[in-house]
């Protein structure tokens, strides 16, 4: 099969053949990655809704989230990249498991701090691979985000994304 030539049936090298293959894998890799096949359309202007619980907070930082409901907020204080309109606020004394000097844990009002479930509603872009800001941020439960309103800024983990 090999002459003494290194080619394949006296007619191909061996090393032509490899680079051959490697320009034809490189070639598929490229169609797939920026030619693949045909996503769902992407809905411009689509309403979702999500929860971001915020854990911990002052009570001038609650207090600082009341007076921005209806307000917008956005992303890491950049006004570009908005996170939606705060619609709900739903508070409750921070708890957190506290170690007593027997051994035990019980589970303890912090004074003066505060847990929060954040309802946002946001005008953005919804197809199979998710829910997305006007400027294409990823809005997925368990991620975190630091947001920023007008009067409060605070930062918390996604629980619920819905339309």
């Amino acid at each position: 099969m090999i002459d003494k030539n290194g080619k394949l049936f006296g007619k191909i090298s061996i090393v032509d053949l490899a680079v051959i293959a490697a320009v034809v894998i490189l070639l598929a890799g490229i169609y797939v990655r920026f030619l693949g096949g045909p996503t769902k359309t992407v809905v411009q202007s689509s309403d979702f809704y999500y929860t971001l619980e915020v854990k911990n907070i002052r009570e001038s930082n609650l207090r600082g989230l009341e007076k921005s409901l209806n307000g917008r907020f956005y992303l890491n204080e950049k006004i570009t990249s908005e996170m939606g309109v705060l619609i709900n606020i739903e508070s409750s004394p921070a708890k957190r498991f506290l170690e007593l000097t027997d051994g035990r844990t019980v589970d303890a009002d912090l004074p003066e701090r505060f847990d929060a479930i954040l309802t946002f509603k946001l005008t953005g872009r919804v197809n199979d691979r998710g829910y997305f800001t006007p400027t294409l941020n990823h809005i997925s439960s368990g991620i975190s985000y630091n947001i920023k309103g007008k009067y409060s800024a605070v930062t918390g983990k996604v629980l619920k994304v819905w339309e």
